[in-house]
């Protein structure tokens, strides 16, 4: 029912703007299907914040807008385009279950960029000892009390790394206000490269609190001593908490299908002990 249901909501929005094209000629008949793609495409996790909250400008609504398209789409449908339907594994009973706790008519939930409950984990690619390896690097959204915010290193994962430097200690940055943009997902985390070849300022990027978690201080005194490089990121996903008892990743599936970009492609129902076994796990390495 609840795949029927997400057609109907498909057919209706391409009939919308099909019959706006007839009037007013927007979209020309050579570059429709490219620009619906590019229209209905989760193209950044900032997009899927927007439509997972029905956000009032969102990129979605401000082309109804343009287009004088009256824009009726519900917020559960919106929320039930988030979920990947390549994937056969995600439960269809536990997404409607999951859209009718987060949509209720008494304190909905919302998902919060600065809120704290969510994670970006990325596989990145590292030159060391002259071939190629990948590491899990973990990040978190922080703010500060004056309202700036910052993209922090909170956790590593297990990678082959085995650094000869032993340091138990990060030295203090010389420049403090040096930080990761917390626009940086934007563009793949590009500015990670910037950030570990600032030596003179790395620990700013690392979340000194969670020094004992595995495998990041080891992380850190590679890149301090240069026994390690960074090249560049190859995945990103994403690792979300809500209401202390619903954990979802999401991920980027580049495809022509309307259903692509960054979407839910894996969820469970938790209890709020079993929450934070998964996220001391996700940030421990194990």
């Amino acid at each position: 029912m609840a795949r029927k249901h997400i057609l109907k909501c498909w057919i209706f929005i391409s009939f919308c703007i099909c019959q706006h094209r007839l009037h007013a000629q927007i979209i020309s008949n050579d570059n429709g299907a490219s620009d619906k793609h590019f229209i209905y495409e989760v193209k950044e996790i900032d997009e899927f914040f927007e439509r997972f909250n029905d956000a009032p400008n969102s990129f979605l609504r401000s082309v109804y807008k343009a287009r004088h398209i009256k824009f009726n789409i519900e917020r559960q449908q919106l929320i039930r385009s988030l979920f990947n339907d390549e994937n056969k594994s995600l439960d269809s009973m536990m997404i409607t279950q999951f859209i009718s706790d987060v949509t209720r008519k008494k304190k909905p939930l919302y998902i919060n960029f600065y809120g704290g409950n969510w994670y970006a984990e990325l596989t990145c690619k590292f030159r060391y000892n002259g071939t190629s390896i990948f590491i899990p690097v973990f990040m978190k959204i922080e703010t500060a009390p004056n309202k700036g915010s910052k993209w922090m290193i909170v956790a590593v994962g297990p990678s082959s790394l085995k650094s000869k430097i032993e340091v138990t200690e990060m030295t203090q940055s010389r420049i403090k206000t040096k930080i990761i943009s917390p626009t940086s997902h934007g563009t793949n985390f590009v500015s990670l490269k910037r950030a570990f070849e600032d030596k003179e300022n790395l620990s700013s990027y690392f979340e000194k609190l969670y020094l004992k978690r595995s495998h990041m201080l080891e992380l850190y005194n590679a890149i301090l001593h240069g026994e390690i490089e960074f090249l560049n990121v190859v995945k990103i996903k994403y690792h979300f908490f809500l209401d202390d008892k619903w954990i979802f990743t999401v991920e980027n599936f580049s495809r022509a299908a309307l259903n692509s970009g960054w979407l839910i492609n894996n969820m469970q129902k938790v209890s709020p002990p079993e929450l934070e076994i998964y996220r001391s796990k996700l940030l421990n390495g194990n």
